[in-house]
């Protein structure tokens, strides 16, 4: 396992008390990154065992029963817990354990079915189309683990966060009661608008090094979106790596800069093609493109890489280190009046390092699965 750390500033307003301890004031941001659900899963095991008062979960796979029965554990000790997950995994060997166990469990992204005005006809999702893929467990109201991929099995390698900070813990838990309390992807308002709420207009987590960290919430903070305006901003490169592909608009948007001579590079995964082959075919038809495909593993992350090299003039432009809980899908709902997968249809979480300095070794884990997976791919 590839880990690095990275100091994270927790902003307090201080009145009327007592001189801090300064070590209080500072967080902690820990990259990893881990080979197999069995390498992600034992941090998050260790974590729901030293738990002590709460835990509040989100979990996208149903095949880790370590995991499951960590939080039955936990539950059975007295400790508040809460857990996130799809309803489409009700019947998976792990949360059919948490079920079972009575375990405080929300199933949610069940399917969808609304009136669609520009059709004048109603249009409908299946619940495998809506999907919870948000991975984390906050712990005593304290740390986060967070991760690209949770609970489901596949090899293949998966990017873990470990953090402290008071502002994001608070963020994440506002994300955590919208879910728990029934308000996901799948709930939208009289005009067929997506009902969740951006949870705090606070997005930038300042570090005490020269990185920052962002936490974006789909679908209310339209993660795909955030990618194409990244990729128009580039001023050097764009590094994508994800296991399916199918956005119209992302496609445009790599084949532009890349006819304008940046370096773009796209790796697909083994399962590129089976949301949209129509979607996946407007970008094949990106031919400035570098596009590799690689099918070593069945679990695939999202990682998007802007403006990793310096600028020829030695000026470094602001590197971004994506990491997204889902594939890169439409971000639209319908493609030429057809439902298609949609990430307006998926809660999700992206995961942002920047600096406009020299990447620092937490991003460099990042790029670092990015490279391995683009070193072990072939040419598309």
């Amino acid at each position: 396992m590839t880990t690095r750390t990275l100091p994270l500033l927790a902003v307090s307003l201080l009145v009327g008390c007592a001189e801090p301890d300064l070590a209080d004031l500072f967080g902690q941001v820990t990259v990893s990154l881990a080979d197999g659900e069995d390498g992600a899963s034992q941090p998050f095991v260790e974590r729901v065992e030293q738990a002590e008062t709460s835990l509040h979960v989100a979990l996208p796979g149903g095949d880790d029963t370590e995991l499951a029965g960590a939080l039955v554990d936990a539950w059975d000790r007295g400790v508040e817990v809460e857990v996130i997950t799809d309803w489409d995994l009700r019947d998976s060997a792990a949360i059919s354990q948490l079920l079972e166990a009575e375990v405080p469990v929300r199933l949610a992204d069940a399917g969808l079915t609304y009136f669609e005005f520009n059709l004048n006809d109603d249009v409908a999702f299946p619940s495998t189309a809506t999907v919870l893929s948000s991975a984390w467990v906050v712990a005593d109201r304290r740390t986060v683990l967070a991760a690209s991929s949770l609970g489901a099995g596949g090899a293949g390698t998966r990017i873990v966060y470990d953090l402290q900070s008071e502002d994001l813990i608070d963020d994440l838990l506002a994300e955590h009661n919208q879910l728990f309390g029934g308000t996901d992807a799948t709930a939208v308002t009289a005009f067929d608008g997506p009902a969740k709420s951006i949870t705090d207009l606070r997005w930038l987590y300042g570090t005490a090094a020269p990185v920052d960290l962002e936490m974006w919430f789909g679908p209310q903070e339209r993660l795909t979106k955030r990618v194409i305006d990244a990729v128009y901003t580039a001023r050097t490169s764009v590094r994508v790596l994800t296991n399916d592909l199918a956005n119209e608009g992302l496609a445009k948007a790599l084949q532009d800069k890349a006819t304008r001579g940046f370096d773009v590079t796209v790796v697909v995964g083994p399962q590129f093609g089976e949301s949209n082959s129509f979607l996946s075919r407007i970008f094949e038809d990106t031919p400035d493109v570098e596009k590799r495909r690689f099918t070593d593993a069945d679990v695939v992350p999202t990682i998007v890489v802007i403006d990793w090299e310096a600028q020829e003039s030695g000026l470094r432009a602001r590197t971004q280190v994506m990491v997204l809980t889902h594939d890169l899908y439409s971000a639209a709902r319908l493609y030429r009046g057809e439902p298609v997968v949609s990430d307006q249809l998926i809660d999700g979480v992206m995961w942002t390092l920047s600096s406009s300095n020299e990447p620092d070794d937490t991003m460099q884990v990042v790029y670092g699965a990015w490279q391995d997976h683009f070193d072990r791919s072939e040419a598309f």
